[in-house]
C-alpha cells in the first residue's frame, strides 16, 4: 500500500478526532474552533479539505461508515449463521469495552440529533442501519434454509430487533459508563437466537 501523501494523512487526522469529538459532543455541540484546536491544524488548512462544518460532518460519516461495515464483515465468524451474529454483537460490545462506553454509537447520536432537521445526515444513517440489518437478515435466511434456525418470527423484523437492541444496549451503557446494559441485551439476544436454533 501506497504511503499517504501529506495531504491525504492531514485530512485523515481531521477525520479522526472530528469523529471522537462528534461521538462524544455531539455535532451542534461542536464548534469549528473547538476542531481546530483538537486536531491542530490551522483555519485555513481545515478549510482546504472541508468547505464547511457540514461536508465535515458528512466525510466523518461517510469515513465512519466505511470503517463499520468493514468491522462487520470481520465481525460475523462462526461455524453457523447464528454463531455468526452472536459473535458479531459480542465484538461490538468488546469494541466498546476498549473504549470504556464514552460517546456510544455515533450513527445511533446523530441519528437521534440530526436526522429530523438534515435529510442528508438521515440518508447515510439510514444506509448504515439498512446494511447492518440486512446482514443480519441474509444470515438468519442462511439458517432458515439450511435448517439450523427456526422461527416465526418474520425474518425482517427479528433482524431489525437485533440491531435495535444493540443500539439500545449501547445507549444505556454510555449513560452508566459499564458494560451491563450492553452486556444484558447481547445476553438475551444470545437466549433468543439460540433458543430458536436447532440443537
Amino acid at each position: 500500500m501506497a504511503a499517504k501523501s501529506k495531504g491525504q494523512a492531514t485530512r485523515a487526522h481531521i477525520l479522526k478526532i472530528t469523529r471522537h469529538l462528534f461521538t462524544t459532543q455531539g455535532f451542534s455541540n461542536t464548534s469549528i474552533n473547538t476542531i481546530i484546536k483538537a486536531t491542530g491544524v490551522k483555519k485555513g488548512n481545515l478549510y482546504y479539505h472541508f468547505a464547511s462544518k457540514e461536508e465535515l460532518g458528512l466525510a466523518v460519516l461517510l469515513d465512519a461508515q466505511e470503517e463499520f461495515n468493514g468491522f462487520l464483515s470481520d465481525s460475523f465468524q462462526g461455524e453457523n449463521p447464528i454463531d455468526k451474529i452472536i459473535n458479531s454483537c459480542e465484538m461490538l460490545l468488546q469494541l466498546l469495552q476498549k473504549q470504556n462506553f464514552v460517546g456510544g454509537c455515533l450513527f445511533g447520536n446523530t441519528a437521534l440529533e440530526m436526522t429530523d432537521g438534515n435529510s442528508t445526515f438521515g440518508k447515510i444513517i439510514q444506509d448504515v442501519f439498512d446494511q447492518w440489518t440486512t446482514k443480519i437478515e441474509q444470515h438468519l435466511l442462511e439458517g432458515q434454509i439450511d435448517g439450523s434456525f427456526k422461527n416465526d418470527i418474520p425474518i425482517p423484523a427479528l433482524a431489525t430487533t437485533v440491531v435495535a437492541t444493540i443500539e439500545g444496549g449501547i445507549m444505556m451503557s454510555r449513560v452508566s459508563k459499564g458494560q451491563k446494559g450492553l452486556a444484558d441485551c447481547v445476553m438475551i439476544l444470545k437466549a433468543i437466537l439460540r433458543g430458536s436454533a436447532t440443537k
